[in-house]
């Protein structure tokens, strides 16, 4: 019985590809929409090198490709994908509308458009790049997509969108000159991994999304690299942000995440920490920033260790209400200007790191104290602050602070 079935199996999808056929765009005059209605599920649609008018919608499981350009006329989505298991690869779609409200888009995938492709296309001059409607499993592979750098942020749409979608895989896509990189909402169980965003508001901005995990991506000339919001169980692990004017990477109400071996360099501050707790941020590079880590609001009960502060004018800012203990369990953070010995050749500090937070705090209740940075008088201040209880603000005080061969810091 088991080989009948097997076999009618095989008959079937023989069968099937029998009877797909490749279209060609322009033969017989024939325009993109005219292909895509003669289409059948299976088919392939190819479109020839040349400009053809879009606002097209796919309502069967085609494959869209080819050389050509595809062109919304500034007006609405370009394409809109309806029916499931829809490829679109190789081209060039241009020319949304305006209303990010809308929202207008190049590419607008549908909740039933469920396993779509969308490889290896430029999608430029739109409201939003593509934007993913609650669409589950759908693929976004190695596209370039080009934003409208002459309009001003807040008239932008994202790179790409995704919203209330699960099960998704972002790969390899470029994006600029939008108002973000990747714009991630209620998304859950996603891969983002290998994307490079440059020239925008954030790299990846991200709310409310959980059990993600965000790998081997690169934000860099961004007002932020990775803003990451609301969300939990997220694995976060060898990203880059570099040159990025405020903050390299940034949680705020993060919980139980995994943060681990990315790198933060010439930021002007490498991480921020906003009311996030229970996470492991572990053996990341901080690298040349304005400050190093900056720690805010409730940030408790994190394991922190192995991380490498090299280099940044402040390392660490802390303002708190109580003081946070980093390697309790034997192991705790390297910092470069950790004035200390390892008698005994543990690689591990001998005497406590502990944070100047007395001067964070003074910043932060007195913003106008700014003016006496690196003054004698606040020099003198801080380093008293240490010895007179009455001058004596919350810290941070790592117990294992690492020493010895940090190769490849820099």
């Amino acid at each position: 019985m088991k080989t009948v079935l097997a076999s009618a199996c095989v008959l079937l999808l023989a069968a099937s590809s029998a009877r797909a056929e490749t279209l060609r765009v322009g033969d017989g005059g024939r325009s993109l929409a005219d292909t895509i209605a003669l289409a059948n599920d299976g088919d392939v649609v190819e479109v020839p090198a040349g400009e053809w008018p879009g606002r097209i919608r796919i309502e069967k499981r085609i494959t869209l490709r080819g050389e050509g350009t595809i062109d919304g006329g500034g007006e609405g989505r370009v394409i809109e994908i309806i029916a499931p298991g829809v490829v679109v690869e190789g081209l060039t779609i241009e020319g949304s509308g305006s209303n990010i409200s809308g929202p207008d888009a190049c590419i607008y995938i549908e909740p039933s458009a469920v396993g779509a492709v969308v490889r290896g296309n430029l999608v430029r001059d739109c409201a939003f790049g593509i934007w993913v409607h609650t669409t589950p499993r759908v693929e976004l592979l190695d596209n370039h997509i080009i934003g409208r750098a002459d309009v001003r942020v807040a008239d932008r749409g994202n790179g790409i969108q995704l919203f209330d979608a699960s099960h998704l895989v972002i790969r390899g896509n470029r994006i600029e000159g939008a108002r973000d990189g990747l714009y991630v909402s209620a998304t859950e169980d996603s891969l983002i991994e290998g994307n490079r965003m440059h020239g925008m508001r954030y790299g990846v901005h991200y709310m409310y999304s959980y059990r993600n995990t965000i790998r081997g991506n690169v934000a860099n000339g961004n007002g932020g690299g990775f803003a990451l919001m609301e969300s939990h169980d997220l694995v976060v692990e060898d990203n880059t942000a570099d040159d990025n004017q405020n903050v390299g990477l940034l949680f705020r109400d993060a919980e139980h995440c995994q943060i681990r071996d990315n790198h933060l360099a010439r930021n002007g501050q490498g991480m921020f920490f906003f009311s996030s707790v229970h996470n492991t941020i572990e053996d990341n590079l901080m690298l040349h920033n304005g400050v190093g880590a900056k720690i805010w609001a409730g940030s408790v009960d994190n394991l922190v260790r192995g991380n490498r502060f090299v280099g940044n004018r402040q390392q660490v800012f802390y303002v708190g209400n109580h003081d946070l203990v980093w390697g309790e369990a034997g192991r705790g953070n390297y910092y470069s200007d950790y004035i200390g010995w390892d008698q005994d050749g543990d690689g591990v500090g001998d005497r406590p790191y502990r944070v100047d937070s007395f001067t964070a705090n003074l910043m932060h209740r007195f913003p106008a104290a700014v003016l006496l940075m690196r003054s004698p008088v606040l020099e003198l201040l801080s380093r008293l602050s240490a010895r007179m209880p009455i001058l004596r603000v919350p810290t941070v005080e790592d117990r294992a602070p690492l020493v010895g061969d940090v190769a490849g810091a820099s």
